[in-house]
């Protein structure tokens, strides 16, 4: 306990005045650093450039012309043709047009593999439309199946937490053809 004056009753601990003391000087570094970043970090001075502005400066680069008469372009001498200075080989070749590359001839070879009937197959729709009745497209569908004829081990999954599981569950149906492997 250190005690201010004889006659005051205020009793300071040492600890707090050392701890308001390292208080007081980290602020004052946080504050030195501040400042000194802020000006070096844009890397702008603060010396007076006022002839830059005024032009008086002898390094300032100068429009050509007064305002509002720049617009005019420089001429440039020694290219001929409409290429540009490029060789003759890269003229722009005529464009193809869509009927170009599609086939004309009713007798050609595409128009004999696909033909363009209006028979009794013109307004039939050929989907099925309770094609996926039954089977549960929800629950078990491998949504990353093994499509090969061989069989092969499913990918190892183990419980990580209640959320991140996983979904793909695999294909326990499939029978292995393999010799001398049974029913699984």
């Amino acid at each position: 306990m250190v005690t201010i004056a004889k006659d005051t009753p205020i009793k300071v601990n040492l600890k707090y005045v050392i701890g308001l003391i390292a208080i007081v000087v980290i602020g004052l570094l946080i504050q030195s650093v501040l400042n000194t970043k802020s000006g070096m970090s844009s890397g702008i001075r603060t010396t007076s450039n006022q002839g830059a502005y005024t032009g008086q400066g002898s390094t300032v680069a100068q429009p050509a012309a007064p305002m509002g008469q720049n617009e005019q372009y420089q001429t440039v001498d020694g290219i001929q043709g409409t290429t540009k200075g490029l060789p003759s080989s890269c003229n722009s070749q005529p464009l193809l047009n869509a009927d170009q590359l599609l086939p004309k001839d009713n007798n050609t070879q595409f128009q004999q593999l696909n033909p363009q009937g209006g028979g009794s197959l013109e307004n039939i729709s050929l989907l099925q439309a309770g094609y996926h009745n039954g089977i549960d497209t929800v629950g078990s569908s491998l949504r990353n199946s093994n499509l090969q004829v061989r069989s092969e081990p499913p990918n190892p999954t183990s419980k990580v937490s209640p959320w991140m599981n996983s979904t793909i569950e695999p294909d326990l149906m499939r029978t292995p053809l393999e010799i001398g492997c049974g029913t699984q």
